[in-house]
């Protein structure tokens, strides 16, 4: 017997014995012989999704990443929209990605599991040079200075804007304890306003120092800005 008719004949037999046999039986009865074929199947299953998951995304192209730090409303907020006002400002098309992440909250008075997480996953962020612009409250906000996470706003900004902002300059003090400045309160920005986040006592901007899309943070900057 050739194996293709060996095949077609046991499964005919299997066929024959699953008819006899109740559902719970059938069942029982698959899961026992087959149980290492379905957990491949499983595996294949995750494996090809992983892997069109990973061609999929890689059709996008990664415009700007922006976290919020301390978000005192997050049910509340909502960045869809925002971003989307975003993208039409800047020309984007639908591949064009902004990520804005409000998950993170910090307090460094308190050693938790979470904020530990939460720092980890920041520090990895910056470390992969995929975060442009942090959004926190002073204190937090300082804290990331003094470990030199942000540009010198009055070297990168364009003099008109410096002009237009300087008034609402954030100073903190950087790693070599030189007074920088390095943020900017946007608490009467649209970008509180039309995303509901609430920071206090006021919301400090900064860029991230080693950004590789700091055009693109400048011009989400002035964009908050531009009625």
């Amino acid at each position: 017997m050739s194996l293709r008719d060996h095949l077609k004949a046991s499964s005919r037999e299997e066929r024959a014995k699953l008819k006899t046999m109740s559902w719970k039986d059938r069942f029982w009865y698959i899961w026992e012989y087959y149980k290492i074929h379905l957990l491949g199947l499983v595996i294949l299953g995750c494996v090809i999704y992983l892997i069109a998951t990973i061609i999929y995304n890689q059709t996008f192209d990664d415009q700007l990443y922006y976290v919020v730090m301390n978000n005192e409303n997050p049910s509340g907020s909502d960045f869809e929209e925002f971003d989307q006002a975003f993208k039409d400002y800047m020309g984007y098309g639908k591949k064009d990605r902004i990520t804005a992440d409000g998950s993170v909250y910090l307090d460094f008075s308190q050693a938790s599991s979470d904020a530990f997480a939460y720092m980890t996953k920041v520090s990895a962020l910056v470390s992969s040079r995929e975060l442009d612009i942090i959004i926190a409250d002073p204190d937090t906000f300082d804290h990331y200075a003094e470990s030199d996470a942000f540009l010198n706003l009055e070297d990168a900004l364009p003099d008109d804007l410096w002009e237009a902002l300087k008034d609402d300059v954030h100073v903190a003090v950087d790693g070599s304890g030189n007074q920088i400045p390095c943020g900017i309160d946007i608490s009467q920005s649209r970008f509180p306003q039309e995303t509901g986040v609430t920071i206090s006592p006021s919301c400090c901007f900064g860029i991230v120092s080693n950004s590789e899309r700091t055009d693109t943070a400048i011009s989400w900057l002035r964009f908050i800005f531009d009625q």
